[in-house]
C-alpha cells in the first residue's frame, strides 16, 4: 500500500497533476489523422501516440486543464447558422501545460443515452497531444446558441465538466455504443 501511493504522489509530480481517484468526464472522439497540426509542439496529428496510447486533446473548460485557457472569442460571423463552421481556423493554445500527460479513461455509459450497446469494461491510455477549445468555431459552431444542434457537453462547450475528445480508433476499445461516452478518467504514467 505504501510503494503503491508513494508511486501515484511520484506520478503525480512528474506529471504535475494532484494525485486523485478517477474523475468523471465525457468523451468525444475525433480523428487525428485528418488534422494537419495539434496544439501540442512535437507531437504528430496521429491517432496513435505510441503502442497501444491513443491521441487525446482535453476541453479547456475542463476542470484537469492546466494553463490558461485558449485564445480567441466565439465569434457568430464564424458559424453559417446550421452546425458549421465557415472560417474554422483554431485559436492559439499557447499555455496548454498537459501536453504530453496520459490518463487511463474507462466507459462507464453512454452520453446519449443509447440502450442498445455497452461498455467493454477496458481501460485505455490516452495522451494530451490537442486542445479542444470552447473558442474553436468547430467547436462553439455546433451548439444551439449559434444555430447547430449539437448539446454543448457534447462539443467542449460545457463549462465545468472534464472532456475528452479521444481518438476514432480507440471507440470499439472503449464500448460497443455508436455515440459518445461517459468515462473515468485517472492521471498515469506514459
Amino acid at each position: 500500500m505504501f510503494f503503491t501511493l508513494l508511486a501515484a504522489a511520484v506520478l503525480a509530480v512528474i506529471a504535475n497533476i494532484e494525485p486523485t481517484e478517477a474523475v468523471a468526464g465525457v468523451s468525444t472522439f475525433n480523428d487525428f489523422g485528418t488534422q494537419s497540426t495539434v496544439a501540442c509542439a512535437g507531437f504528430p496529428p496521429t491517432n496513435a501516440q505510441g503502442s497501444g496510447v491513443f491521441a487525446a486533446a482535453m476541453s479547456d473548460l475542463s476542470p484537469l486543464w492546466q494553463g490558461a485557457k485558449c485564445q480567441g472569442t466565439q465569434d457568430a460571423s464564424k458559424c453559417n447558422g446550421r452546425g458549421s463552421c465557415v472560417n474554422c481556423v483554431g485559436p492559439a493554445c499557447p499555455d496548454e501545460e498537459l501536453c504530453g500527460t496520459c490518463f487511463n479513461v474507462k466507459c462507464t455509459g453512454s452520453l446519449d443515452g443509447e440502450t442498445s450497446g455497452a461498455c467493454t469494461g477496458r481501460t485505455i491510455k490516452v495522451k494530451i497531444v490537442d486542445a479542444c477549445p470552447a473558442t474553436h468555431p468547430a467547436n462553439f459552431c455546433k451548439i444551439p446558441q449559434f444555430g447547430g444542434t449539437i448539446r454543448p457537453i457534447e462539443a467542449c462547450e460545457q463549462p465545468g465538466v472534464n472532456a475528452l475528445d479521444i481518438a476514432t480508433t480507440a471507440r470499439s476499445a472503449l464500448s460497443t455504443f455508436q455515440g459518445n461516452l461517459d468515462i473515468d478518467i485517472e492521471p498515469t504514467s506514459c
